[in-house]
């Protein structure tokens, strides 16, 4: 299993440090490898060395020079430099059987929301996941409650991206036998025809 991994290049909280930690440890000790993007820093590099400590590969995605601001982590297993920032999520996407957002700023959030429309599109294959980190990501999966809601989503929120807090809901989630923790509401009109965006 090939975990994408997505997060902040600050630090933030440091109460949010002990659930990232967690969960990398014990998909490293399942036999998880991992992608991200390659940074040294913050909630990725936090990520980063300790997949590493437990013996895992790790794969990253560098930015381009001078497209990207963070501080290349010196001990991956793989690098590779995307041409493009586009270029490079979309690289981490399609290595990866699921991914997995934790704490981060707009760059995060960008990831994630990219990958849960490709998915929402049949685009790709990756699984789509939020850390449950202290309600971190609540606003960001009632956001896609209330596009489900208005019309603007048609599938359930839960089909689309699950919670997840440990590495057994993870390897549940690539093996298409769970949803997540969280099932979410329902969208009101399943059967309604897709909104054009």
């Amino acid at each position: 299993m090939r975990v994408g991994l997505y997060g902040g290049a600050a630090s933030g909280r440091k109460e949010l440090h002990p659930v990232v930690v967690s969960l990398v440890s014990a998909l490293a000790d399942a036999g998880g490898e991992f992608v991200y993007g390659g940074g040294a820093d913050g909630i990725m590099g936090l990520a980063a060395w300790t997949a590493l400590a437990h013996g895992a590969r790790v794969t990253g995605i560098l930015a381009p020079p001078g497209e990207g601001d963070e501080t290349p982590h010196p001990g991956l297993t793989r690098v590779e430099v995307a041409t493009s920032r586009p270029a490079r999520r979309a690289r981490i996407l399609a290595l990866s059987d699921v991914v997995v957002a934790l704490p981060g700023g707009p760059g995060t959030l960008e990831e994630i929301a990219e990958a849960v429309n490709l998915r929402r599109l049949g685009l790709t294959r990756a699984r789509c996941a939020v850390l449950d980190a202290q309600g971190f990501f609540d606003p960001f999966l009632r956001q896609l409650d209330q596009m489900a809601a208005q019309g603007f989503l048609r599938q359930p929120r839960h089909e689309l991206v699950a919670t997840v807090a440990t590495a057994r809901e993870v390897t549940a989630l690539c093996a298409g036998s769970a949803p997540g923790r969280d099932s979410g509401p329902a969208a009101p009109d399943a059967a309604a025809p897709p909104a054009d965006s």
